[in-house]
This record gives C-alpha cells, structure tokens and sequence, in this order.
C-alpha cells in the first residue's frame, strides 16, 4: 500500500482518513494536519516493528528501502577503546566480531567490566588481562569498549571491528506518495489504524473498533513474523506475546 494516493483513494493517508471518519481529502488537502499525521505515522510504524522486533525468532526484519544490510565494519585505532554507532538509526546490537591481523576474524564476547575485581584505570595493565585470540567487548550506550585496544602494528595490518545490527526504518515525509510500507502487505493497514488511534478527535465507538482492529491484526502480524522461516525450528515467545493481547 503506497503512502498516498488521491485518485485511487487507496494509501495509508486515504486509510487514516477513513478510519478517523474525516472525509475524503481533509488530510492531503491540508498540508499542516499531513504533516501532523505523518509523525503519527512513523509512530504506529515504530510501534509495530518494535512488535516484531521483539517476537521473531531466527528471520530478522530490515527496513526493504535500505540498500545493504545491518552490518557495519570500522577500522580500530591504535590504543583507543570505545567505538560509537550511528545512534539515529540503531536499535539493538547483534554481535562483534574483530581482526587483529586483517586476517582472520574472531567473535568477540560481550561481559560487563564493572564484573573485574581488579583496577582497569592504566589502559596498558588493563590489556594484558585480555588475548586478541578471545577479545571482549562491553556495550555502552550507543558503542562498545574494546578489550585489548589495538596496537598501532595491528591497525597497520588492516586491524578492524564488524557489527550486526538491528536498525530503524526510514520514516515517511508528510509529501511522499508512492512510498510503499516498511513490512509485508498483510499488515499494511495497521499502521494507519495506529496512527488513527492517535487521534484524540474520533468518537468513542470508532475508538473501540478500530481498537479491536488493531489488537487483533497485531496478533496475526505477530505470528506471521514468528514463524516467517519456515526452514527451521521457531520458538515463539509467550511470555512478550502476552503483552500485546
């Protein structure tokens, strides 16, 4: 489902529209309540792929307008220890794997320093507890630090970090139109069910219905995203699943 459509009637705005019993062409005619609707938009859109973020099992959801995938590789720097991510679009890291040697890469384990007994105040004794044959890594905010540091012999051999990520999708401009929805077709109307519920204008039985419409369709978009890989064993997760019924 496109983002607008003006002469079919059949976008996510010509939906909200409906679902907020505003009448054909309020919304696109009105370039202040677009915009408006359109931050309720990339709401309900953050609303449902943190559903399915956090439900799916072994299938992992992207944004489809993203020309490559979560993965991001940066060269390390001699004798530095934190490492940043782009925190506009982050949501949730993977894992971390490093070369030391440009070579050969080696999954690096995530612990929690505040766990060391010991001192970790002098970065060079700090290291010597740590091998880059098993490198570790604490995640902080939105970065890790690095254990060992890189030497400046490793960062002439090509030294880096690799990240697998989870990230946010590229949210809609109140002027798009052809603009398709960041998840699969079934489910395209939920995002402007969530958006309408957001309108604190509509009468209360709209309300209510679009409410059951909404829970509803979010349990079947749920599953679906569960058991999306049907090549292997999926575990659904009853425990979060029960928040959202």
């Amino acid at each position: 489902m496109v983002y607008s459509d003006t002469t079919n009637k059949n976008g996510l705005i010509q939906r909200y529209e409906r679902h907020s019993q505003l009448g054909d062409g309020v919304v696109s005619g009105d370039d202040t309540l677009l915009r408006q609707v359109t931050a309720d938009m990339n709401e309900s859109v953050y609303e449902l792929t943190t559903d399915i973020m956090l439900l799916q099992d072994s299938f992992d959801w992207d944004d489809p307008y993203k020309t490559d995938y979560p993965v991001a590789t940066t060269p390390l720097v001699a004798g530095q220890r934190d490492y940043q991510f782009d925190s506009i679009s982050f949501l949730k890291l993977k894992r971390v794997d490093v070369t030391y040697d440009g070579v050969n890469w080696v999954r690096a384990e995530a612990f929690d320093s505040a766990a060391v007994e010991d001192g970790l105040g002098n970065d060079s004794q700090t290291d010597e507890r740590y091998s880059s044959a098993a490198p570790k890594y604490d995640p902080k905010g939105f970065g890790f630090w690095l254990y060992p540091q890189a030497t400046a012999a490793q960062v002439a051999n090509g030294a880096k970090a690799r990240i697998e990520y989870s990230r946010g999708h590229t949210e809609y401009s109140y002027d798009d139109t052809t603009k398709e929805a960041p998840i699969d077709r079934p489910f395209h109307d939920l995002i402007a069910i969530g958006a309408a519920l957001r309108n604190t204008g509509i009468s209360n039985d709209q309300y209510t219905k679009l409410t059951n419409l909404y829970t509803e369709g979010r349990e079947k978009m749920i599953q679906h995203y569960a058991q999306r890989n049907e090549d292997s064993f999926l575990t659904f997760r009853s425990d979060l699943r029960e928040q959202y019924t």
